[in-house]
């Protein structure tokens, strides 16, 4: 079956990087599940479109809308300053995954994951990483004799880099145990069954400054309820303009040595903000609406972007955003 040409988004240029949005949903997605085979949709609090549709309700008959959300995850293009190949770092890799991938890595020439960053232990953040293997060009390895004995990575490649902290990865090697620092070789670099080959690498603490293949992170912790930590990455050096993109994606606030360490960061400048914004109202562990604008107010970006949002409590993509900016303008007038 022949398959249409697909256009493909160029690579950033040598020494730069860009960022794919491949989720900005709550754990459940947009539409969640029991909304629509349960009609829970149409509960008080759902936010209803100038439609009359539940937002829901239109993100299920409508194959485009940007009402359809899934589990928190960005992708990461970086061209190594010496012209070598593109490098792909992942954050998350939840329920969704595999979803995401498919509608979006073609687009951007994607075949392969160098580094997954992983924020927390969530379901959403890591109950897609099964499908990591998929995210690795793999070939069958024969023996002398021509019998099939396993796999090993193409092209020279590496094992996946799983990157976090100690808390994170021990949580996934509770629910992955074969996805492991040691996995089951047949020979050097040769896998018996073909599973994701990945290389742990536990971060020495949760303000770690990391560097994959010369891009260089800044991870910090936040509280995503109570003290449970969940990281955010500060991606690329901090130079005169400040931070290109700092990425918090499961909050519900700052500890204080963060906050502290955030608003310094912004005094240099934060060009694009990304920040979790569940509903409109409050949340014990994710920001609300209003929290996450009083943070961008605070931070001052040049960009900012919402994510992990639950479109029925939150309320329709465009109309959202339009009082995100009203609520924002209104603010700055005010001060």
């Amino acid at each position: 079956m022949a398959h249409a040409a697909r256009h493909v988004v160029r690579a950033p240029p040598p020494g730069q990087f860009d960022a794919i949005v491949l989720g900005s949903g709550v754990s459940t997605a947009v539409p969640q599940l029991s909304h629509i085979l349960h009609g829970r949709c149409d509960s008080a609090n759902t936010a209803i479109r100038k439609d009359g549709l539940a937002v829901c309700q239109e993100a299920a008959e409508n194959a485009a809308s940007k009402n359809r959300r899934l589990n928190v995850s960005l992708l990461v293009r970086y061209s190594p300053a010496d012209g070598s190949r593109v490098r792909h770092i992942m954050v998350d890799a939840g329920k969704t995954m595999r979803q995401a991938a498919l509608a979006a890595l073609p687009q951007y020439g994607v075949k392969s994951i160098d580094a997954l960053l992983l924020t927390h232990g969530h379901a959403d953040a890591i109950l897609g990483m099964d499908d990591l293997r998929d995210l690795q060009v793999t070939e069958k390895v024969l023996d002398d004799e021509g019998q099939h004995i396993g796999y090993r990575l193409a092209d020279g490649a590496g094992p996946m880099q799983i990157i976090s902290n100690k808390m994170t990865l021990d949580r996934v090697r509770e629910v992955f145990p074969y996805l492991h620092e040691l996995p089951d070789l047949v020979r050097p670099g040769v896998l018996r069954r073909r599973i994701a080959y990945t290389e742990f690498h536990e971060v020495p603490h949760d303000n770690a400054a990391i560097d994959i293949e010369g891009l260089p992170i800044k991870l910090f912790p936040v509280w995503h309820g109570g003290t449970y930590v969940s990281l955010g990455f500060a991606f690329g050096a901090e130079g005169n303009s400040g931070y290109p993109l700092v990425y918090i994606s499961d909050i519900k606030e700052l500890p204080p040595e963060t906050a502290v360490w955030l608003e310094a960061a912004a005094q240099s400048g934060i060009d694009v903000f990304m920040v979790d914004a569940l509903s409109r109202t409050p949340h014990p562990t994710h920001m609300s609406f209003d929290e996450a604008l009083e943070l961008v107010r605070r931070l001052r970006p040049r960009r900012s972007f919402f994510v992990g949002m639950d479109s029925c409590a939150m309320g329709d993509h465009d109309e959202a955003s339009w009082l995100r900016i009203i609520r924002l303008l209104s603010r700055s007038a005010s001060h």
